[in-house]
């Protein structure tokens, strides 16, 4: 095993939750805050397109860094997208307005491909990390990203089921780009890279421990306590897949979960647990009513019992997420839990 890449201590609350320790206040950051919920990236949308905010790396600090600003989260997360290894590859990757695919999936595109040449490709996304970190206030942690094998393999194949004879190949080689991508972002003095592997959650368990456990645990074992993994919806099964990985640092659990009960019983630091749906509610008083009830039984527990606690949705922020609910689950739980 590789030593452990030591980082400084930005935010207290967040590095004290991946380190469970006690405390009364959680961390609160969410995927997706800097998104089309948000006021600060619909201006920005009007003058760029979503690629040269995700490849300019001032415009993608600046989106990064604009719900830093406005709802004082305890982290950013790298504005960027998961799919640009796929476009790597030779895919042909452009975005109106989700993701398109000039080019499918070839045997010869992975047969061909030269990873030594990543970094050269990759290099905005390392340049945005480092001015992230550079002009983000020093109290913020810092989050970067990638997505999990088997979710580029299920991008890469939609709408081109010619593609389905390829997993055995695609899945070796888009695991050593990812590698790659993930020691470039490692650079930069993150707090934590997140896997973000969606499509995981169609797999079977069978699937799920042949196609992403391995990938999961050797990137861990390489930067042990640096890793943090989400799946939407993860199964009792695979969220025990994931336990015995003891060089994770934090998962995602769903709202079925009871997460204070999971943390007694797990080495890992737990994220959620509110439903990104109920954040959506636009009568203030049924919000408060919602947000006043996940704020007391969170309450009713000891910081002890809520160590490794991160505050935060059991998905992504959606579109119609009015702000004015960010601005009250931050305020809420900083004002109630301390």
């Amino acid at each position: 095993m590789e030593p452990e890449i030591l980082s400084n201590i930005y935010n207290k609350r967040f590095h004290n939750s991946l380190q469970k320790k006690e405390q009364d206040v959680p961390p609160i950051w969410m995927m997706r805050q800097a998104g089309r919920y948000h006021k600060h990236y619909q201006n920005l949308k009007k003058k760029y397109t979503f690629e040269q905010l995700c490849r300019n790396p001032e415009l993608a600090c600046e989106v990064t860094l604009g719900p830093i600003l406005d709802f004082d989260f305890d982290a950013a997360i790298l504005f960027s997208d998961i799919l640009f290894p796929l476009d790597y590859l030779g895919m042909k990757l452009s975005f109106s307005p989700g993701p398109v695919f000039q080019n499918n999936l070839t045997h010869l595109m992975l047969n061909q491909y030269n990873i030594d040449e990543f970094d050269d490709y990759i290099q905005f996304q390392n340049q945005s990390l480092q001015l992230i970190r550079k002009s983000l206030p020093k109290d913020k942690a810092l989050i970067g990203f990638v997505g999990g094998p088997i979710t580029l393999y299920h991008f890469a194949i939609r709408n081109n089921p010619i593609a389905d004879n390829l997993l055995s190949t695609a899945i070796p080689v888009l695991e050593n780009i990812l590698f790659k991508n993930i020691e470039i972002q490692l650079r930069n003095d993150i707090d934590l890279l997140m896997i973000f592997d969606t499509e995981a959650n169609n797999l079977n368990d069978e699937d799920f421990i042949k196609l992403s456990i391995p990938f999961i645990e050797k990137v861990s074992n390489k930067y042990p306590n640096k890793i943090g993994y989400f799946t939407k919806n993860i199964s009792s099964n695979k969220f025990q897949e994931l336990k015995k990985i003891n060089s994770l640092k934090l998962t995602v659990l769903g709202t079925r979960y009871n997460l204070l009960e999971e943390l007694s019983q797990t080495h890992l630091s737990l994220q959620g647990n509110f439903s990104n749906e109920l954040l959506t509610i636009t009568d203030q008083d049924d919000f408060m009513s919602t947000l006043n009830e996940f704020i007391n039984f969170y309450q009713s527990h000891s910081p002890l019992q809520r160590a490794g606690w991160i505050a935060s949705l059991d998905h992504g922020v959606q579109k119609s997420t009015p702000e004015r609910n960010i601005h009250l689950f931050i305020e809420h739980i900083r004002t109630k839990l301390c």
